[in-house]
């Protein structure tokens, strides 16, 4: 062998050697606390993850119970727009009914009171007729009779009382 590769050899168990002792001295512990530190990251984000995954779930519980809460309300508002609209129609035909009956009181009064005119006007009528038909048949001479009829028979009532 030639002396350069024995050198080489030396060289390297040395050099080997040298990393065995750094090794155990210091690198042992720097690996186990190295370890150690991975070991407790591993388990901390294992710990975060079953944290995050039950918040998940929790979340995923409360997203369950808003749809179901959602659809409840939106059956109540369903059932009260119906109960309303009912309510709205019976007002309505209430309404209808009152203003019917008010309608038949205002038709009833006004055939009434045109019943009365009428009879007002027929009676005005026949008055006009009657003083015409009086007046063309009487005279002077007639009136007086007629005066003095009436002046004789208020006469004979007082002196009855």
């Amino acid at each position: 062998m030639s002396r350069e590769l024995i050198f080489d050899i030396i060289n390297f168990i040395l050099l080997a050697g040298l990393f065995v002792y750094l090794y155990r001295k210091r690198g042992k512990a720097f690996f186990n606390e190295r370890s150690e530190s991975i070991r407790k990251n591993l388990e901390e984000g294992r710990q975060a993850l079953e944290k995050s995954q039950a918040r998940l779930a929790d979340a995923e519980k409360k997203l369950a119970g808003l749809q179901d809460e959602v659809q409840a309300l939106k059956k109540q508002a369903e059932a009260e727009i119906a109960d309303e609209r009912e309510r709205m129609r019976h007002a309505a035909d209430d309404e209808a009914r009152r203003i019917e009956e008010l309608a038949k009181v205002q038709i009833q009064a006004a055939t009434n009171a045109a019943k009365l005119e009428i009879k007002d006007y027929a009676v005005e009528q026949a008055l006009d007729q009657a003083r015409g038909m009086i007046r063309r048949r009487m005279d002077e001479e007639s009136r007086e009779r007629l005066v003095s009829f009436f002046l004789d028979d208020l006469g004979s009532k007082i002196k009855r009382n």
